[in-house]
């Protein structure tokens, strides 16, 4: 079997590292997809400074468990959350952007 190359992967391949204009750019359209979104934002605003186990954050949200999986899933691969000793926690990028929409 021949090891095709996707045209996807290749694309990237040939696209390289991102200039630190297109980081930031990138940056400020995730931080648009969380501050735009009134479930993200609630979240954010649930966890706060303190942090919260899932159980909690499930409750207060009122979120089903799909959309809640969806949006905290987002949260912490953009790095808006943190899990760390069965707390969910803001990272510096969650404190700011929490600091500035909730």
């Amino acid at each position: 079997m021949d090891n095709e190359i996707d045209e996807l992967d290749a694309y990237f391949d040939e696209k390289g590292e991102l200039t630190e204009g297109e980081a930031v750019k990138q940056e400020h359209i995730i931080m648009e997809k969380v501050s735009i979104n009134p479930a993200r934002r609630k979240l954010l605003r649930i966890v706060g400074i303190f942090g919260k186990t899932e159980k909690q954050l499930k409750e207060e949200s009122g979120l089903n468990d799909f959309f809640f999986k969806f949006h905290m899933d987002f949260l912490l691969k953009e790095g808006f959350l943190k899990f760390e000793e069965g707390m969910y926690r803001l990272t510096d990028s969650g404190i700011s952007l929490h600091d500035s929409v909730c």
